[in-house]
């Protein structure tokens, strides 16, 4: 049988220094430690091995970029999957791109060894060995462009947008996945008469305005369309024949849309039969779609048309240096007599000033009456300014 000894009287030292003896049993074990080392291992015991190992270590945290939900952020393509594509982003593990989360047409762009700008768009950076970062390339160039169209606002500038949905009020449009808004009274040049014609088509708008409450941006399609004008005016001339389409009507004329963004005016008077019998009868309306000539450009850039046959009208100041020289005697008729002298038209459209200065004084322009002939001296011509000058 074997004895159990119970050694009830033992009572502990209180004065026994156990720091002491803990930290003696540390340094036999340290030192015994690097007795047992093998000679690949190596053991920091200098403290200038520390600090390079403590530097090296705090200089990687340091360039140790910590990403951001919703940030945009510079990064390099590391690999790519079926599915998934890997970034650098700065951070100790590469982010996560869905592939099959990207628009189509970018997909090809995200290669290994591409550089490019994605969006943070999720972190989960709580634990120590692994992180969850989520990014996408699609919705960088979507935030790119919305920043792009917002700094774009009241300046000379537009998008190609697709009209997407017809709202009340308006449309919504998207310019490369950024929602844009429209209002119906801006869709065109003129009023639109029909709203659903826009519907699924490619339109250019400019930005005009940013709504705070609504939070989207607003567009016109207006403000592109009248930046064309003056070089669709220019290139029209008189007898060019078109077809547009009513956009409205008074008293004395039609009003027709044509050329995508000019306006003109056909007077009932220049009205075929039909159409005439028609606007005498108010069934024409808008949108009613018609064929005309251009009659005329004036010089405010109205746009004169017709329906009947043209005739065309020759500008009397292209060749009014070969008709006239200067000096020489003219015979002119009488327009309009005023305190400043006499307006002298030699032809209809050339209509010069004979002023008071130039008229001697045993002259009385009480003998003349407005339609009356006069023969005078004509002294100067100004092409550009179209003007001509008298003397007696």
């Amino acid at each position: 049988m074997t004895q159990k000894t119970i050694y009830n009287d033992i009572q502990p030292l209180e004065d026994f220094d156990w720091e002491a003896y803990e930290a003696e049993d540390t340094r036999n074990k340290f030192n015994k430690n690097i007795k047992t080392a093998s000679k690949k291992d190596k053991v920091y015991s200098h403290s200038e091995d520390a600090q390079e190992y403590y530097d090296l270590l705090n200089s990687s945290l340091q360039n140790l970029t910590i990403p951001i939900e919703g940030d945009l952020v510079k990064a390099t393509i590391n690999s790519r999957g079926p599915r998934y594509a890997y970034l650098d982003i700065g951070w100790r593990e590469d982010a996560i791109l869905d592939l099959n989360k990207e628009y189509p047409e970018y997909v090809d762009q995200l290669v290994p060894g591409a550089e490019v700008e994605v969006f943070v768009k999720k972190t989960n950076l709580e634990t120590q060995t692994h992180s969850d970062l989520e990014v996408s390339y699609s919705e960088a160039i979507k935030h790119l462009k919305y920043r792009e169209i917002y700094e774009s606002i009241k300046k000379p500038v537009a998008f190609l947008a697709h009209v997407k949905e017809l709202i009340h009020g308006g449309y919504f449009l998207d310019i490369n996945g950024v929602r844009v808004f429209m209002p119906g009274s801006l869709g065109g040049v003129n009023k639109l008469i029909n709203f659903d014609d826009l519907l699924g088509k490619d339109i250019y708008v400019c930005p005009i305005n940013y709504s705070k409450e609504k939070n989207y941006i607003v567009v016109s399609h207006r403000s592109y369309l009248q930046s064309l004008i003056p070089e669709a005016i220019d290139s029209i001339d008189p007898g060019d024949a078109f077809s547009g389409f009513v956009t409205g009507t008074t008293k004395f004329g039609v009003f027709v849309e044509f050329n995508k963004c000019l306006t003109g005016l056909i007077h009932k008077s220049d009205l075929v039969d039909d159409d005439l019998a028609n606007f005498n009868s108010r069934h024409l309306k808008p949108g009613d779609e018609v064929e005309f000539t251009v009659k005329e450009k004036t010089e405010q850039n109205r746009i004169i048309l017709t329906q009947k046959e043209f005739i065309p009208v020759i500008d009397p100041w292209e060749d009014i240096q070969d008709k006239y020289t200067v000096p020489s005697e003219v015979t002119g008729r009488i327009r309009k007599k005023t305190k400043y002298g006499l307006f002298i038209e030699l032809e209809p459209k050339i209509v010069g000033l004979l002023h008071v200065s130039d008229i001697p004084d045993y002259i009385d322009l009480e003998n003349f009456q407005e339609g009356d002939n006069i023969t005078l001296n004509l002294v100067k011509i100004e092409i550009e300014s179209k003007k001509v000058f008298f003397k007696i």
